[in-house]
């Protein structure tokens, strides 16, 4: 198929190249998603031109007919944007072509872009033909679509390149309307709407107001079965709302701590993913949507890559840009690609489906979408049972919609419909209603069972009536009772792998020659239990008709048979030789099934670092989390625990990211993990666990256990030299020392690690530790120069660290660096410079979502304010600041922010403020033995008794001040 955009030079001409851009990107977006719809593969993008292919690369009986699909989709899509927009036309000439091709499949060609063959050709040619907005075909085009369409005899037509004449026919609009695919899975059985004529109005008001150009959000809450899909089914082929596009976004119960998983598998999709695609065939692809379709530039795609389609550590985009700002840099090019097709007469309805399993990720992605739609000609509606995770707060899906039972009347009315009979007599009507207790999905259930049960009494004269099951799970078992013992064998094998299953698989699995197999499928689905419905790439599959059906087939397995089927379905997974992707999670609840727990807890590892390495904390931990629950029934001993520290030791690091070093569960996770391996014969990875519980002690103010921790990586080093214990050792020793005030110790420390440190040789230590050395060790020694006397050498100290930050592209380094500049400026009194790293500093903490580095910002933001003249105002930042750093766990720094803030209080006369903050801060650090603070203290005590009048008060804490800075050899508040 060759669909080609008309005028596009006239176009271009009059939009200018920026708005002409937009509107090819959004020409691209219909033809890719029409083609995508119909299973067909987009081969090339040429301009202002998309070239896709239908039976490439797995062929179907009705491959003319879906192309012939896919081109009416272009014409009528384009046809109503135009008219509905009020703006610029978009119109297309289509040519469809039906033949034999060679494809010469070069490496990295997941497309067919290299191609010879006579249908290529003529296809352009038969385009080239078209009037605006229609589509051209050939003869064996027109023969094999059949009656599906109309179609107007253009008679015999010379095509350029070839000899003879070829007959050429044009698409008329279709005699009939086809199938959705809620229509394919329910086929005739559909029923009708009942008891939702409210919310029906409702929604149908949102996409009414959407079409005016003012979008909104909503949420759809009700129990499992209550009909939350039925209504969208409703809105969705409600004739007033053919303008408007729709679009699904599918949670997963096996996918709850995938990251972003419903956005990755719709971008799969849209972009020709098969699930037997390796992991660069599936970036190959996703690369060339975002670029060729999207047309998003480098940095754009390069931000997306990283987040839809990591590949680990190595990132595609710039290495200053952590996960965090990257994440919502990405939210933003997402949000805009989905909102750029919205337009006021032909709004989009972009629907999040059972947001109960939806991902931490994926969540924050859909309230930035609720938080847009307002903006948007659009609807953005999720579903949702009464739990999960906005279950305290629906609010924020927007406008809460909630599906209540049905009444009595109502489910007699449904009941009626859905049994197709009058023969149910009141007394069985009465039955149904009673059984189902108001849920549609159980009255229907009920219904189409005893009417059944009444035409096979008809028939066979029989007079007992069948016995209605008390649970949607008897029902099931009922109807599986009634079915061949093949059905039922892929019915229960297909419910052990999920709602969708892979055909493939479960044929493999059930040792079914192909034609049992196919009868099976059709037995299932003659009883409304699957259905064959869902495309997975190269890969079949099918569903069951409802998540409680699969639960109720599931829970019908025995025990041991469950487990024999889980451990069947894992095995057939990690047998695959074909470069299929391995989905962590899903494999790992399968193992968890089959009762196989130190193998669902690697795969569970396996899933975590993953998620690790795209910046997915959350997702991490919960990862973390069941792998440790997994590991729970396994006996004590060796290989259990090695298996705990490795989950530990992911979880440590991933805390500390989440929730700061001072945290109390980072604190217990490292702990845990210590414990773990000094039971160890051969410990691995022991330095970077022993330091990050140094680090822990460190930030909690409990200095002295910081520094005995510290002592068992100097006998590491001693016993096994390396750079790694070298680097750990010196650095935690110099940052315990420069807190205690024992500066000549500081010194020391820090020059050994600044003297050893090797960007090129010690960069990959930041993975291990979450450390890096050299900017930290190069801060704290321009602290102790800065300390000392020597401020020039201190802020040399914090340049060089800062320099180092953009050398190794660690953003968290990269923030320390800045920290390091303005806290040393502070300690010299250098306002400007103060002024302008903490500036840069609060900007970049707010984008990287790093809150230490905010707080610290704020604080020196404030200080800055003060020294200029504007005290209230710096105040008031100080002390927002330095409560922002209480909460992140740092007991340190916190006697010096304490006392900046004094003799702000002074200045403004707060004078029993700042006596108050001088007294809990003098407490303070002699509990944690924070002794470089005592001379600033003291000094602080100094000016509030001057201000007091009291003298001699004060010449007494000043000379207190000069006598501790001496002792600690801090001359810089040793003067008068």
């Amino acid at each position: 198929m060759f669909a080609d955009l008309v005028g596009s030079t006239t176009l271009l001409e009059e939009q200018g190249p920026e708005a002409f851009s937009d509107l090819l990107r959004v020409y691209h977006s219909l033809c890719t998603e029409a083609t995508r719809a119909q299973g067909g593969t987009v081969a090339n993008y040429l301009g202002d031109g998309v070239i896709s292919y239908f039976g490439y690369p797995r062929g179907t009986e009705d491959d003319p007919l879906r192309a012939v699909e896919a081109a009416w989709a272009i014409v009528q899509n384009l046809k109503q944007m135009s008219s509905k927009s009020g703006g610029c036309a978009l119109a297309a000439r289509i040519g469809i072509a039906t033949g034999r091709v060679i494809i010469h499949q070069k490496p990295g060609d997941h497309y067919g872009e290299n191609v010879v063959g006579a249908c290529l050709n003529k296809a352009a040619r038969l385009q080239a033909l078209a009037l605006e907005n229609s589509a051209n075909v050939c003869a064996a085009t027109r023969k094999l679509v059949g009656k599906a369409f109309e179609f107007e005899d253009l008679g015999q037509q010379s095509l350029k390149g070839f000899e003879r004449q070829e007959a050429v026919y044009r698409i008329k609009p279709r005699r009939r309307k086809g199938l959705s695919r809620f229509e394919a899975l329910r086929g005739e059985r559909r029923t009708p709407l009942v008891g939702r004529a409210e919310e029906l109005t409702l929604l149908r008001k949102m996409m009414a107001q959407a079409s005016d150009g003012s979008g909104g959000a909503a949420v759809l809450v009700g129990e499992p079965g209550i009909g939350k899909s039925r209504l969208i089914d409703a809105l969705r082929h409600n004739e007033a709302q053919e303008s408007v596009r729709y679009l699904s976004l599918q949670c997963s119960p096996i996918h709850q701590f995938s990251s972003l998983h419903p956005v990755k598998d719709y971008l799969d999709w849209i972009s020709g993913v098969n699930a037997d695609d390796p992991p660069e065939t599936r970036r190959d692809k996703l690369r060339r949507l975002f670029q060729s379709a999207w047309q998003a530039n480098e940095e754009q795609t390069a931000v997306l890559m990283d987040v839809v389609a990591s590949s680990g550590p190595a990132q595609e985009a710039n290495a200053d840009i952590g996960i965090l700002l990257k994440r919502r840099m990405a939210f933003q090019i997402l949000s805009r690609k989905v909102f750029s097709t919205a337009m006021p007469g032909r709004p989009l309805f972009l629907v999040f489906e059972d947001v109960h399993w939806i991902d931490p990720t994926s969540a924050e992605f859909l309230e930035n979408l609720v938080r847009n739609a307002p903006d948007h000609a659009a609807v953005v509606l999720a579903t949702t049972r009464p739990e999960g995770p906005f279950a305290d707060r629906l609010n924020a899906l927007g406008e809460v919609v909630r599906l209540d039972r049905l009444s009595d009347a109502e489910a007699v009315e449904l009941a009626r419909a859905a049994g197709r009979t009058s023969g149910l007599d009141s007394k069985t009507l009465q039955a149904i209603v009673e059984k189902s207790d108001g849920v549609p999905l159980f009255l229907e259930e009920y219904a189409l069972m005893l009417a059944e049960s009444f035409g096979t009494r008809q028939a066979t004269g029989a007079t007992e009536q069948r016995s209605i099951p008390l649970t949607l799970g008897g029902l099931v078992q009922n109807k599986l009772d009634r079915l061949n013992p093949h059905a039922q064998k892929v019915a229960r094998i297909g419910a052990a792998i999920g709602r969708v299953f892979d055909l493939q698989l479960v044929r493999k699995l059930s040792d079914l020659g192909k034609d049992a197999f196919d009868k099976a499928l059709d037995a299932l689905e003659a009883a409304d239990i699957a259905h064959r419905d869902a495309d997975m790439g190269s890969r079949r599959a099918a569903s069951f008709k409802h998540a409680l059906v699969q639960d109720a087939v599931h829970a019908s397995l025995s025990t041991a048979e469950r487990r024999r089927l889980h451990g069947t379905v894992a095995d057939a997974m990690l047998s695959e030789e074909d470069g299929r992707r391995i989905a962590a999670e899903v494999l790992s609840k399968h193992l968890l099934e089959a009762g196989r727990h130190a193998e669902s807890a690697e795969w569970r590892l396996v899933a975590a670092m993953a998620a690790a390495g795209e910046g997915s904390a959350a997702e991490a931990l919960a990862h973390i989390t069941q792998g440790l629950a997994a590991i729970e029934p396994l006996p004590e001993g060796p290989e259990r625990d090695r298996l705990e520290l490795r989950l530990r030791a992911i979880e440590g690091p991933t805390l500390m990211v989440t929730r700061g070093p001072g945290s109390p569960a980072f604190g217990a996770a490292q702990a845990r993990a210590l414990t773990l391996l000094r039971g160890q014969d051969n410990p691995d990875n022991l330095v970077p666990v022993i330091y990050n519980a140094a680090l822990h002690a460190w930030a909690c103010g409990r200095l002295a256990d910081a520094d005995a921790t510290t002592d068992e990586i100097f006998d590491i080093l001693e016993a096994e030299p390396s750079d790694g214990a070298f680097l750990a050792a010196h650095t935690m020793r110099g940052l315990v020392a420069w807190h205690r005030g024992d500066n000549a110790a500081a010194f020391a420390h820090l020059s050994a690690t600044v003297d050893r440190y090797d960007p090129e040789l010690h960069r990959d230590f930041y993975t291990r530790f979450l450390k890096e050395f050299g900017v930290f060790g190069s801060f704290y020694l321009g602290l102790t120069h800065t300390v000392m006397g020597e401020t020039e050498a201190g802020a040399r100290l914090a340049r060089s660290a800062l320099e180092i930050a953009k050398l190794v592209k660690r953003p968290h380094a990269y923030g320390f660096g800045l920290l390091a500049n303005f806290v040393t400026a502070i300690l010299r009194g250098d306002v400007p410079t103060a002024a302008r790293y903490s500036e840069e500093g609060l900007e970049f903490a707010g984008r990287q979502g790093f809150p230490e580095m905010a707080a610290m910002s704020l604080v020196c933001q404030g200080w800055v304010k003060v020294r200029r003249g504007e005290a209230e105002a710096g105040i008031r930042q100080m002390e927002e600041g330095a409560g922002l750093w209480e909460m992140t766990g740092f007991e340190n720094w916190q006697a010096f922010f304490a006392t900046l803030l004094s003799d702000a209080y002074v200045t403004v006369g707060r004078l029993d403020d700042a006596g108050v903050l001088l007294d809990r801060h003098d407490e303070r650090v002699a509990r944690f033995g924070e002794a470089q603070f005592e001379p600033p203290l003291a000094r602080s005590r100094a000016m509030l008794l001057s201000a007091r009048g009291d003298t001699e008060g004060a010449a007494r804490s000043l000379r207190v001040a000069q006598e501790c800075a001496r002792r600690h050899k801090a001359m810089l508040w040793a003067g008068g």
